[in-house]
């Protein structure tokens, strides 16, 4: 064999450089560099669970505060997005509201939404601009949401009576404000108020919201089927379907003989959200047609989604006001000038109530009734802020750390209402929908945003205008302001740890006299 020369040496250095490039650029395309957002340290198998409390918002926070408003997280098998800005919020909701418009598949939302076919888990798709377009335009339609203001009159005077039989005794507000949001919303949805100790539908809604609220373990783990056997949670979650089926059956059945009865007649005027989702259902012009699971699915939806965050809204509303009188003393003053002495508050009355609205504003921004919102997921591989975003990322933000945010609010640890009157220096104009205004999002924003605020807010600024005009309240003997626990529980809300207990004291010159 011929002896190297330099010259044959040098080609053979050339040549070996050269197909290292090769290989290189080639091993490059194969694997292009991805960059994610910043991450903490994880652990096989759990990746980052082992950081996630039971209050995941607050953990989120904590991580966000070390580092950025963006992270990236592998919860078990999940990547897992979370946001903790306006500004990224606003990206996610608007900008690539169509990248991150769909859900990911929750197990307890696979069992009692009838296969995710409500609207809160339903994936982007036909069938779900379908469903939202019904609930837009039939369900939750500024002239429906008006038709059922007597049956939101009626059910708020029974509580406006319940309070004054108890006047100067003290009331757990809390247990109070659950009912009211239950009773309209299932007359709203079902016709009527569910009550004595043979029905069985208040026990299997409340096991319903139990066994949808938090985070279960078997949502990190897709496709390991053995973690809810193991667990107990498909049992739960079979029993539960079971109970959910056999009563919506009972309720559907009612209405369709009720209609039978009414001959065929015109009572638009009087229809809840079965007698809608049925007439809809059998009038065909269907893109999707909708089974009988289908309808259970979304009339069960529109009671589940409600009643939690309505309650928890007027829980938190009057918590703050008791722990703020002067705040309290302002929002009377507001509501009884409206109305009058000896008067009675009614819906036209609301418009004028700036301030009032403005407390509810203040009490969402720093206690969001769902602080991480419904989650999403990425339907393909995006950029958020630089960052490569993977196809199939599940998407929390969390708008307990955006309604906290220094950059979006001055001193934001602070209860103060005047942030949203015009006039303050620290006023923000800012709507609650999440079409426009991604600081304060208690119903989040998009296409994915709760259709229903309209309605939650209708009963909650009624609600509040008679508590504040007919009574005067105060915390318990001994309880001062800084003595009230602000500590929460995480579920379908995040409701107070410890029930709001107040001791309300009539008002001689606004007495309820049962007309109102």
């Amino acid at each position: 064999m011929d002896a190297f020369t330099p010259s044959s040496l040098y080609l053979a250095v050339v040549l070996a450089v050269f197909l290292v490039f090769l290989l290189l650029r080639r091993r490059n395309k194969r694997s292009p560099v991805v960059r994610l957002p910043p991450s903490p340290p994880k652990i096989p198998i759990i990746g980052h669970l082992h950081l996630v409390t039971d209050m995941p918002h607050h953990s989120f926070s904590q991580l966000s505060k070390k580092l950025g408003p963006i992270i990236y997280l592998q919860l078990g098998r999940v990547p897992t997005l979370v946001v903790s800005s306006a500004r990224l919020a606003r990206e996610i909701m608007k900008t690539q509201d169509h990248v991150f418009a769909s859900r990911p598949q929750i197990i307890a939302g696979e069992y009692l939404s009838f296969g995710c076919s409500d609207i809160t888990f339903s994936p982007y798709g036909a069938y779900w601009r379908q469903a939202r377009k019904i609930c837009v335009t039939e369900l939750l339609s500024p002239k429906r949401v008006s038709s059922f203001q007597l049956i939101r009159n009626e059910e708020v005077n029974r509580l406006i009576e319940y309070v004054s039989k108890l006047s100067g005794s003290e009331i757990d507000m809390s247990e109070k404000f659950f009912g009211l949001a239950n009773d309209v919303l299932c007359r709203v949805a079902f016709g009527k108020r569910f009550i004595g100790e043979s029905n069985r539908l208040p026990e299997i809604l409340t096991e319903t919201q139990a066994l949808l609220a938090g985070f279960s373990i078997a949502d990190f783990y897709p496709g390991l089927e053995w973690v809810n056997s193991v667990t107990g949670l498909k049992r739960r979650l079979l029993k539960n379907l079971s109970d959910l089926r056999s009563v919506c059956d009972e309720i559907i059945g009612e209405h369709l003989e009720k209609k039978e009865k009414a001959g065929g007649g015109d009572i638009s005027d009087r229809e809840d959200f079965v007698d809608v989702l049925l007439r809809v259902q059998k009038g065909g012009d269907l893109e999707v047609p909708i089974t009988d699971d289908n309808l259970k699915a979304l009339v069960l939806d529109m009671f589940v989604a409600g009643t939690d965050t309505t309650s928890a809204t007027l829980e938190w509303t009057l918590t703050e006001l008791s722990r703020h009188q002067t705040v309290m003393k302002k929002a009377q003053e507001e509501v009884r000038e409206a109305v009058g002495i000896k008067g009675k508050v009614d819906f036209n009355h609301l418009p004028q109530l700036n301030y009032m609205r403005a407390v509810i504003k203040e009490a969402l921004r720093l206690h969001p009734p769902v602080p991480l919102l419904v989650p999403r997921e990425s339907m393909e591989k995006c950029k958020i802020d630089g960052y490569d975003i993977p196809a199939k990322t599940r998407v929390f933000i969390n708008t307990y750390d955006i309604g906290r945010d220094p950059q979006s609010w001055v001193n934001p640890l602070e209860y103060n209402p005047e942030r949203f009157m015009d006039g303050s220096n620290s006023s923000k104009e800012i709507d609650v929908k999440g079409h426009q205004d991604f600081d304060l999002l208690p119903f989040g924003g998009g296409r994915r945003g709760c259709p229903g605020y309209s309605f939650a807010l209708a009963t909650i600024e009624i609600a509040l205008a008679r508590l504040l005009y007919h009574f005067d309240w105060s915390l318990p003997l001994g309880v001062r302001a800084d003595d009230v626990d602000l500590n929460e529980i995480f579920g379908l809300a995040t409701r107070k740890k410890v029930p709001l207990v107040l001791v309300p004291t009539i008002n001689e010159d606004y007495v309820f006299n049962g007309s109102s």
